[in-house]
């Protein structure tokens, strides 16, 4: 489909490189994501156009810019104008996959249509210039697609998926981000070819799962992980609790923000979650092997090789996660205090939101308004200064050990500032020098006379 219509505004170091290239006598087009989220209407973050220029010919005529050979043996030139990067890819046809992400040949081409045919999917194969009388080079109706919202593959997607088995993952992830559907024919496929993503590296569906993970809403996009199969291969320890608590774990990520160790957490919570049988999928319990489900999330996290930062915040939230706070407002005060010195304050707020939004999937209102109640009391303790950790204590060891503590046992010290710690969470006014001083002092005094008698 061709369309004299369109009309996409772009940057001027764009148009230089399209102008140059024609000038001297070449073909060029923005392709890709690009046009795409031109069309609309969301920001373009990277700009790419497609060449009938080969790459020699593209650092030649750009000789007086900067050029980077980014990726040259398949054809990618990187020109760099006002510090602005636009990579530049000679037409290319491509053999076999033989790794399952590159071709094991490639063929520099002259025809545009011959390029977009070897795209993924058909709102990504569509090629754009201004300076033509048809600007818009759509062959196989991308623009139909994005008013349809609908994610298809170019061509059979049985052999787009065999060619790059990620593309399930990446045609998923657009339907998240963009809030399009699968269309019948690529979701049969994606369901045929799940398995070949066993052969895709860890780090690749990582990647594609932190996106999904962060877009706007992606309940949707979680649905068609399970629904194809997915979740089976990419996190198989805990696709089994899926079909019992898969939707409530789906629209708790969903209700949290899009925060990525916030969502990873609430996504492997299902583990631990359990949810009732009636209507309302009222949170019942949790699971009792909490330590096993935690190492097994650890496990799971780490085979997608994510950083150890990462697998310590989303562990730490998901054994945190059967926290139950007192109805008591000065012990549930302490448990707060207790929490953020535990986890941080900001896993400590994250541990709310994740707490709060699977009550609310779980359709328990009345118990989210308490978590939210606390959330508050968490803002008022930290607008309070009140101390959280050892660290904020007003003694350390040497003023435990001016009064006379740890002499006879240097483990005392530590035990007398636990013992600290302990009562000015309790009580945060207590945090005083000679306050906790005079208590501790008082405390091994009658512990020596007990031991006396």
């Amino acid at each position: 489909m061709m369309n004299s219509s369109i009309n996409i505004s772009l940057p001027k170091e764009v148009e230089i490189i399209l102008n140059r290239i024609m000038e001297k006598g070449g073909q060029a087009y923005v392709v890709g994501g690009a046009v795409r989220d031109a069309l609309l209407g969301r920001p373009v973050n990277d700009w790419d156009v497609a060449t009938s220029f080969h790459p020699d010919d593209i650092e030649r005529i750009f000789s007086f810019a900067r050029t980077i050979p980014t990726g040259k043996k398949y054809g990618t030139v990187t020109v760099i104008i006002n510090d602005m990067p636009v990579e530049v890819t000679t037409f290319r046809g491509e053999g076999q996959y033989n790794d399952f992400r590159h071709p094991a040949q490639i063929t520099f081409l002259s025809d545009i249509i011959e390029d977009l045919s070897r795209r993924d999917f058909t709102i990504n194969a569509m090629a754009y210039n201004p300076y033509l009388s048809e600007p818009l080079i759509d062959p196989f109706d991308g623009l139909g697609d994005l008013s349809r919202k609908l994610i298809r593959t170019v061509g059979q997607p049985e052999r787009r998926f065999a060619e790059d088995p990620l593309r399930i993952m990446r045609g998923i992830r657009f339907c998240a981000e963009l809030g399009f559907r699968l269309e019948e024919n690529t979701f049969k496929a994606a369901c045929a070819h799940h398995h070949l993503l066993s052969r895709i590296s860890a780090e690749r569906i990582r990647d594609e799962l932190n996106k999904i993970m962060v877009a706007p809403d992606p309940f949707e996009s979680l649905v068609l992980l399970y629904e194809t199969g997915t979740f089976e291969v990419i996190l198989p320890e805990f696709s089994q609790y899926l079909s019992h608590t898969g939707q409530l774990a789906f629209k708790a990520v969903k209700l949290c923000r899009a925060d990525g160790v916030l969502r990873l957490a609430a996504l492997y919570c299902c583990m631990i979650a359990r949810p009732d049988s009636t209507p309302d999928q009222t949170i019942k319990g949790y699971a009792p092997e909490l330590p096993d489900k935690v190492k097994s999330v650890e496990r799971s996290l780490r085979r997608l090789r994510y950083d150890n930062k990462t697998v310590h915040r989303v562990t730490q939230l998901v054994s945190s996660f059967p926290v139950q706070f007192s109805s008591n407002t000065a012990e549930a005060a302490y448990q707060i205090r207790k929490l953020m010195g535990n986890l941080g304050v900001q896993d400590a707020f994250n541990l709310f939101d994740l707490k709060r939004a699977y009550l609310l999937a779980a359709g328990q209102k009345e118990q989210s308004e308490r978590i939210a109640a606390l959330t508050s009391t968490a803002r008022e303790i930290l607008a309070r200064g009140d101390a959280l950790n050892l660290s904020q204590l007003a003694i350390n060891g040497h003023d435990v050990m001016a009064i006379g503590i740890g002499a006879d046992d240097p483990r005392d010290i530590g035990k007398a500032l636990q013992q600290a710690y302990e009562w000015v969470l309790m009580h945060p006014e207590w945090n005083d020098k000679k306050l906790l001083l005079s208590k501790l002092k008082a405390l091994y005094k009658q512990d020596k006379d007990e031991e006396k008698r």
